[in-house]
């Protein structure tokens, strides 16, 4: 156990010394070697609780949560973070930073996404939470030999010799520094995200203003909108699965045109959005701009990213069908000039 102490204690080092770096490309490192420190000890937690459960004296004895704890064993990052939260223990915002952070790694490492805007900013509340964390972590035993080699990185943070005497405050004390060292600071990282928050809402502004105004049958940004969500709905069977489920009337459409069909998805409220979003997603921005509290304002971030992805993607997309379509009126001109 000392040895894995010391291990924990070398992966956030390292992961340190990525977010001090500051750029997209070492916040990322930070960020996966953070997440794999963190959910090791969540898993050796439970993989300690097995054990004292397993005792001679204990195997008798039935446990409420013994399909919790057997879940915490398995795979899923979510069920050891449920098992633990109560046992090291964790609020409700440093879980759900954790779970978020989980998330975004997941983003980063399998599917490719890279987050460059706000990466750096994440990694560093990511740390320090995870490092917050980590120091409430208590094995219930300390295995140690004298021939014991410690990993290079670890041993500034073992003073005591023969290591195992003070493992335990020694991990914490080592947990506490490098957390301090982070030099996190709540209000630049909240700035960060209502920033990246501005950029994408100016970005949609935009992309709006295109497709109700560049093409050839000009409208409002509200018909540009809903206009967009519909075509979604009628040639995607997933979406109109979907906006069945969110349909107010048990009737059948009976209209015969597509401009019938949507309004008739409009009006028994089919559509997630009805109108014009980015003045709301304004107001998100200056509340996201207004929070004190980074794990809060992580959630308010992550929340828009999430709940606006669908419509944003598809805007874009008919922007560029619109921005093609000019592409293709200024070639005409050119080669009617010919």
């Amino acid at each position: 156990m000392l040895r894995f102490l010391a291990h924990t204690l070398e992966q956030l080092d390292l992961a340190l010394e990525h977010v001090l770096k500051g750029d997209a490309n070492s916040a990322r490192f930070a960020v996966m070697l953070t997440d794999n420190a963190l959910e090791l000890v969540l898993h050796q937690l439970a993989s300690d609780e097995r054990r004292q459960r397993s005792a001679l004296w204990k195997r008798e004895k039935t446990y409420d949560d013994a399909a919790e704890l057997e879940a915490a064993l398995g795979r899923h990052f979510d069920a050891k973070l449920r098992f633990a939260k109560p046992r090291l223990p964790l609020s409700d915002e440093e879980a759900q930073t954790i779970a978020i952070c989980h998330d975004l790694r997941n983003d980063v490492y399998h599917i490719g996404l890279q987050h460059e805007a706000v990466l750096p900013a994440i990694a560093g509340l990511y740390f320090v939470c995870a490092a917050s964390v980590l120091q409430r972590f208590k094995p219930a035993f300390l295995s140690y030999s004298p021939n014991m080699v410690m990993p290079e990185r670890s041993r500034k943070f073992f003073e005591q010799k023969p290591f195992g005497l003070r493992a335990r405050e020694d991990f914490q004390k080592g947990c506490r520094a490098l957390a301090a060292k982070a030099g996190f600071a709540g209000s630049r990282f909240i700035e960060a995200l209502a920033d990246h928050l501005a950029e994408i809402i100016e970005q949609q502004d935009s992309v709006i203003e295109i497709v109700a105004t560049g093409g050839p049958n000009q409208t409002s940004r509200d018909e540009a909108v809903t206009q967009t969500e519909c075509w979604h709905i009628m040639f995607d069977p997933k979406a109109a699965t979907a906006a069945k489920k969110r349909l107010k009337v048990k009737s059948a459409y009976t209209g015969k045109t597509i401009a019938e069909l949507q309004s008739w998805l409009l009006e028994n409220g089919a559509l997630r959005y009805t109108s014009d979003p980015v003045p709301g997603w304004r107001k998100r921005e200056v509340s996201l701009r207004r929070e004190k509290d980074p794990h809060r304002a992580l959630k308010k971030y992550r929340d828009f990213i999430v709940q606006s992805a669908d419509i944003r993607e598809l805007l874009l997309e008919a922007c560029g069908q619109v921005e093609r379509w000019i592409d293709g009126q200024i070639e005409q001109m050119r080669m009617g000039d010919v």
